[in-house]
């Protein structure tokens, strides 16, 4: 039976090899995600490691590894299809609210009265409430052009405000 201290002893001196993983496969991770997930493949190793089928150690490296490996695959996966589907709505003109209700009229007002780029940063930043890089990494500019794109649609829409 797997007891709380003896896997908790186990993380103490295996702890490393996460950071291990982490640092080789060129993982930035800001909110711990990886980390978790190469904690939970840990005690998943942990609670099925098999003596017979080789050393602690090289499964737990190996059980480790792989968890990470798929958790990126699994995050691009998703990224992937965000952005295909704020393409889709970008090029559609629309954004969905959170209850459910689109309200199109008012969203093809707003884009009429903007440049392109104006609308983009509108469609990121207060549609899919995206940030400033999370923007320019998908319109594939610098974080300058975004902010400037910005400037300009809050100046317009502040003169939309004020006709209404």
């Amino acid at each position: 039976m797997v007891t709380d201290e003896k896997f908790e002893r186990i993380v103490e001196e295996t702890e490393g090899l996460i950071y291990h993983h982490i640092h080789k496969l060129h993982i930035i991770d800001r909110n711990g995600d990886f980390y978790a997930e190469g904690l939970f493949a840990l005690w998943n190793a942990y609670r099925t490691y098999n003596p017979e089928a080789g050393a602690f150690v090289t499964y737990l490296h190996w059980k480790v590894r792989n968890a990470l490996i798929d958790k990126i695959r699994k995050d691009s996966r998703i990224t992937m299809q965000e952005e295909g589907l704020a393409e889709r709505m970008a090029k559609e003109g629309l954004g969905q609210w959170e209850d459910g209700i689109t309200d199109t009229y008012m969203w093809k007002q707003v884009k009429a009265s903007l440049t392109p780029n104006q609308w983009k940063w509108v469609y990121h930043t207060i549609i899919m409430d995206r940030s400033v890089a999370k923007t320019a990494y998908l319109e594939k500019v610098t974080h300058d052009a975004v902010k400037n794109w910005g400037r300009h649609a809050r100046r317009k829409l502040k003169e939309l405000a004020g006709t209404i």
